[in-house]
């Protein structure tokens, strides 16, 4: 009971130290500067409108000569600006020095700056050697313009983050150049500045209020001119109309780059840009400061409070989860402080005495790991006994002191718990058909330190039943590396060999599938070759059949025929003609199959393949009362990459076929469009009976009609299926879509033989 009673105090009296030793010394700054930079994209804002740079570029030393410039460009600059009404101008330049040898360019940009004010003009105060000096403009440019300081302080890291608002020597201050501009409009802002206060100090270089920058997005910038555009009349007066106007160097190799935590482009600032993002803040009145050193204490021994609280009330188990979401909170609290208020808690003592708290109270746990240890004993002993191989621990002359579940089911029967047990009265091995004493092969194991494995042996446990088994012997090892036993693992393959055999009759099966399968092939091959045949057996004498039908049918004047007979020739024709386009399928069919059929792929045009099919179905449709229409939204220029032939037979099937099946007085509309993959979709509708889904599965597959066989249309329902076969050898895709009562539409896509140029968005 006196352990936990002083355990507490002397916690908080440990973590009450730890805070105070940080938050004096500032230790973790560097923790905090880089939670400062991450924190500052989730804060940052659009760069303001209000702000205009005007550059000294790599363009405008190219047109004006190198660096530094007669001072009458300048002037000629501020009696641009003058024209318009900018709210303030800032001239990052110094200029602290007489023109000696152009008295008539200083003269001018002194009367340049009276005419363009309000004007802003840098003050810098530097070391000169050991000695701190103030650099001024000339008088006569002061007396015309604003001064603000141009000091810029980097932290320790190198990175530029903050500015002060006041700096000087001895007790004359200068406002920083940021707010210098920013008091032209509200100079009210000047007796009440923001900003972390110190103390003056003689003989030295002076600062106050302090201001951390919350800088701008990024992705955004401010508008920048090129100093040439300006003076060249590139860029109207109105331009600067209201605006805040930033002149300064930019170019590289002129000015001092400041690294800053975000930044266009990833690279750092120069002067003039940082004086931007300076304004940018009073713009928008996101200036930060520190919290006050007094509240950041004690807020940090608030948390130092409450992780011993936490510590008390968690596990250890869930202790970690609880800080990990105690330190959510306070980067999330430092967050919205920051955002909400604009003060920055620095949250890095804060954190570290959280997770310093954590090792402080896992002593108490000791206990608890001793007991969990036996826990994980005895879990070891369940795992073992969930294992499905038989496990067996023996001493090192065999002698049997545990088996799990599985070794239990193997034996039949739970061992004896008297050390008289011995392997070798249980077990019986056989390896590769020759007896061996598991006892031996354990000393061997124990003696060469090195597991035993062997395959296929041949068990007989207790003398009754036999299986067969992979046997792995392997040494049990205690302190320091002596043996103190062996464990012994028996996996039964016996259902294995089992699966083994099974496997090979199912691979047997598999291989008399394969056999029926390639004489299935060989039948295909051998009917399509007799159908190739007879194909061409038939017509021979069926061409003859029409030759001759075709000369009855002539006119002879000595020997005309009946009126009767003339019409039976003419059906004897028709019959003929019918025959033959059958036969012509069949032999289609038959070198599809066989791979025979040979493609001329070419380029055609979509127009003409569109009008050669119309012209050939438009007496078949005006016949039968159908109105055919065309609505070819292509350009009449487009190419396909098909062969013709094959193409005018694809889409005259579908033509024909509408022609067929429609309905009485019905109508038949060709349509085409651009698919995205670069592919022309053909589409032919009509007004027929239209086809269920189930019918339109089978449509494409050989010797299909559908029922149409008992109607009055001839045909022998391979046509479609041609069709299917030709388009895809043509690098083409058919299908149909069909609603029964209302119609169909089938359809073909031929791929584009030249790509057609994408029409520019707008």
């Amino acid at each position: 009971m006196a352990k936990c009673r002083f355990e507490k105090p002397l916690l908080i009296s440990i973590l009450t130290l730890a805070t105070v030793l940080l938050t004096v010394s500032d230790a973790l700054w560097r923790v905090d500067r880089w939670i400062y930079d991450l924190q500052l994209p989730l804060l940052a804002s659009p760069a303001s409108p209000e702000i205009v740079i005007i550059e000294v570029d790599q363009k405008s030393l190219a047109d004006f000569g190198r660096w530094p410039w007669p001072r009458d460009i300048h002037a000629r600059l501020l009696e641009i600006l003058a024209r318009s009404k900018p709210r303030a101008i800032a001239l990052d330049f110094i200029f602290s020095e007489a023109d000696k040898y152009h008295p008539e360019a200083d003269a001018r940009l002194t009367h340049a700056l009276a005419l363009a004010r309000p004007v802003v003009l840098p003050v810098v105060v530097e070391y000169n050697g050991q000695t701190l000096v103030e650099t001024l403009p000339l008088p006569d440019y002061a007396k015309h313009a604003a001064l603000g300081h141009a000091n810029v302080d980097l932290d320790r890291d190198g990175i530029s983050r903050s500015i002060l608002l006041q700096v000087g020597l001895g007790d004359r201050l200068w406002p920083a150049m940021p707010l210098a501009l920013y008091a032209q409009q509200h100079p009210e802002f000047l007796a009440a500045l923001p900003g972390l206060r110190t103390e003056a100090r003689r003989g030295a270089l002076n600062g106050d209020f302090r201001v951390w920058l919350p800088f701008f997005d990024p992705s955004t910038d401010f508008a920048r001119l090129s100093y040439s555009d300006v003076l060249s009349g590139k860029i109207p007066a109105g331009a600067f109309d209201g605006k805040y106007v930033l002149v300064g160097l930019t170019a590289s190799g002129l000015e001092r780059e400041l690294p800053a935590p975000l930044a266009v482009g990833g690279r750092p600032m120069t002067g003039v840009e940082f004086i931007a993002a300076g304004l940018d803040g009073l713009l928008k009145q996101t200036l930060w400061q520190p919290l006050p050193g007094i509240w950041q204490f004690w807020a940090s021994l608030a948390i130092a409070g409450l992780s011993v609280w936490l510590s008390t009330r968690f596990s250890p188990r869930w202790l970690p989860l609880a800080i990990l979401a105690l330190s959510a909170a306070i980067l999330g609290g430092s967050w919205l402080l920051l955002r909400l208020s604009h003060y920055w808690f620095t949250p890095s003592v804060a954190l570290c005495v959280l997770w310093f708290s954590y090792p402080l109270r896992s002593w108490r746990q000791f206990e608890k790991l001793i007991q969990s240890l036996f826990a994980e004993r005895k879990r070891a002993f369940i795992t073992l006994n969930a294992i499905a191989d038989g496990v067996i621990t023996t001493t090192p002359d065999g002698v049997v002191d545990y088996m799990n579940a599985a070794a239990i089911d193997i034996v039949g029967h739970r061992p004896p718990s008297s050390s008289s047990l011995h392997i070798d009265r249980i077990f019986s091995l056989e390896i590769n058909d020759k007896p061996f004493a598991i006892a031996e092969l354990i000393q061997r194991s124990i003696a060469e330190n090195v597991p035993l494995k062997y395959s296929h042996c041949r068990l007989t446990v207790s003398g009754q039943h036999q299986i067969t088994a992979n046997l792995a012997i392997a040494p049990l090892l205690a302190a320091k590396g002596v043996p103190s036993g062996a464990v012994i693992s028996i996996n039964d393959i016996g259902e294995r060999m089992l699966m083994a055999k099974m496997l090979m009759q199912k691979t047997e099966e598999q291989a008399v599938m394969r056999e029926l399968i390639n004489r299935t092939e060989q039948v295909s091959l051998a009917k399509s070759q007799f159908l190739s045949q007879m194909s061409h057996e038939l017509r021979t004498p069926l061409n003859a059949v029409i030759g001759f039908a075709q000369l009855l049918q002539m006119n002879d004047p000595e020997h005309p025929l009946d009126p009767c007979h003339l019409d039976s020739v003419e059906e004897i024709l028709k019959a003929g003609q019918h025959l033959l386009a059958l036969i012509n399928e069949l032999l289609d069919l038959a070198k599809i199959e066989s791979g025979k059929i040979a493609m001329n792929i070419q380029s055609m045009a979509l127009a003409a393949l569109i009008g050669d099919c119309t012209a050939l179905i438009s007496p078949l449709a005006r016949s039968k009362g159908l109105n055919l229409t065309v609505q070819n939204s292509l350009d009449p220029e487009v190419l396909l990459k098909v062969d013709p032939k094959r193409a005018r037979q694809i889409l005259l099937n579908f033509l024909s076929n509408a022609v067929k099946y429609n309905s009485p007085n019905g109508r038949i509309d060709l349509q085409t469009q651009l698919n995205e993959s670069d592919r022309v979709r053909i589409s032919v509708t009509d007004t027929g009976p239209g086809l269920a889904e189930q019918e339109q599965k089978l449509l494409f597959q050989s010797f299909q009609r559908l029922g149409a066989e008992s109607g009055e249309i001839e045909g022998t329902g391979i046509g479609l299926a041609i069709t299917k076969q030709l388009a895809e050898l043509m690098d083409g895709r058919v299908g149909v879509s069909s609603t029964p009562g209302i119609g169909s539409t089938f359809w073909v896509e031929f791929p584009l033989a030249v790509k057609l140029p994408v029409a520019p968005t707008q």
